[in-house]
């Protein structure tokens, strides 16, 4: 106002003359405005595993995004304008990755969404941004998706995985006499190793004490030698905190019990679902924390609702609970993008999501500029019994080790 105000009258009168030659008046110009926005469908590229090792994670989360679309394209969409999917399978393998990208980008992909892991879609989300769309990943849970391992167009829905191994920590030592543990890292992934940094880090300053630690990798068909380790211990441990996935994951816990270890193990996500049990027969005193229980017994109802349209669409339960990333992805995609009038710019939009805080999706969710994945979210703790999972208590770790990458 203070500089209109130094405008002389000349200027204002010359101004007001070349609005008049211009032939436009104030309500053109508006209908001009108006004409410029967006309109079409807004579409959402899935760059995913839909075959191989991600399949139980990527395909759940696209089938609950779809669900959410059917929800904010029955009030009208995001700025007026519906959401809609096309996607590429990647088969899980990171080096068809960014070739997966590419492809729903031809499509017409407005945002690119990549797989559950950063380790198998950073090269999608590379190629999104090179092309200056917003890659988000339904449940990649290392902060290395972010600003610091890809860039400032690159965000996550999920729950670091540091927080994951914190939950499980804390809940173990306090609530379940678990005062020494053992640990056990398949190292081929960020996630593992993040979950195992957050476990780590919060164990020892509550009070607990790991007693050792090895690693292996995925597609080692023994642990023997570290099983040996463990039972060379002169005390054994309370538990062992296994971080690693299917199909290796579940060998592991077979050839742990198989060796007299039957001690309670725990973990993060990669121990939800039903998928793998068939492989560890009966399997028991196993606990993880993840997002929520997919067995009807959550205690938030807005999650067995989602659960049970979940089921009523595919006939089965979600493979496990990430599915419920790709509904929360969605909510945040059409929240970004109606504050965006429509817009799809990737870093449009990636500026509005750095002002989302403890937003009431279906999972909470607040971003930042430094880390565009959340933090602070109530987990589930989660037990399996006689090869059955149900809920045991929520988990809401009052501290969490940001990893540096």
């Amino acid at each position: 106002m203070k500089r209109i105000g130094t405008l002389s009258a000349a200027m204002i009168a010359a101004a007001s003359l070349a609005a008049c030659g211009s032939g436009q008046s104030s309500d053109s110009s508006d209908a001009a405005t108006t004409a410029a926005k967006p309109t079409g469908p807004i579409t959402l590229g899935f760059a995913i595993g839909e075959t191989g090792f991600m399949g139980p994670y990527d395909l759940p989360a696209r089938e609950a995004a779809q669900l959410a679309i059917d929800d904010v394209n029955a009030k009208g969409g995001a700025a007026g304008r519906p959401f809609k999917i096309v996607s590429e399978n990647m088969k899980s393998k990171p080096e068809l990755s960014g070739t997966a990208a590419t492809a729903v980008l031809a499509k017409g992909a407005d945002v690119v969404v990549t797989s559950c892991d950063f380790d198998q879609g950073s090269p999608a989300a590379i190629v999104a941004q090179t092309a200056g769309k917003l890659a988000f990943s339904t449940c990649a849970a290392s902060t290395s998706f972010g600003p610091s391992g890809i860039g400032p167009l690159a965000f996550t829905m999920a729950t670091a995985a540091a927080v994951e191994g914190a939950a499980t920590a804390e809940w173990a030592f306090n609530q379940h006499s678990v005062k020494t543990a053992y640990v056990l890292l398949d190292n081929t992934i960020d996630f593992d190793k993040q979950s195992v940094a957050g476990f780590k880090a919060r164990f020892a300053k509550i009070g607990g004490k790991v007693v050792g630690s090895d690693t292996f990798k995925q597609g080692d068909q023994s642990i023997a030698a570290q099983i040996t380790k463990i039972k060379q211990l002169g005390t054994k441990p309370d538990a062992i905190y296994l971080a690693s996935y299917m199909p290796t994951q579940a060998s592991a816990i077979k050839q742990l019990r198989a060796a007299g270890l039957d001690m309670p193990i725990l973990g993060d996500e990669d121990l939800d679902g039903d998928y793998w049990k068939d492989a560890v027969p009966n399997v028991s005193n196993v606990y993880f924390s993840t997002y929520a229980s997919i067995y009807g017994d959550d205690p938030d109802p807005v999650v067995n609702k989602l659960v049970q349209r979940y089921v009523d669409a595919k006939g089965k339960r979600p493979d496990n609970a990430a599915f419920i990333t790709g509904y929360a992805m969605v909510q945040a995609l059409a929240k970004a993008i109606t504050e965006a009038g429509g817009q799809t710019d990737g870093k449009l939009l990636a500026a509005k999501l750095e002002t989302f805080s403890a937003e009431p999706f279906v999972l909470p969710t607040t971003f930042t500029k430094a880390q565009h994945i959340a933090f602070a979210r109530t987990l589930r703790i989660q037990q399996i019994t006689g090869g059955k999972t149900s809920f045991v208590t929520k988990a809401d770790p009052k501290d969490v080790p940001v990893p540096t990458s």
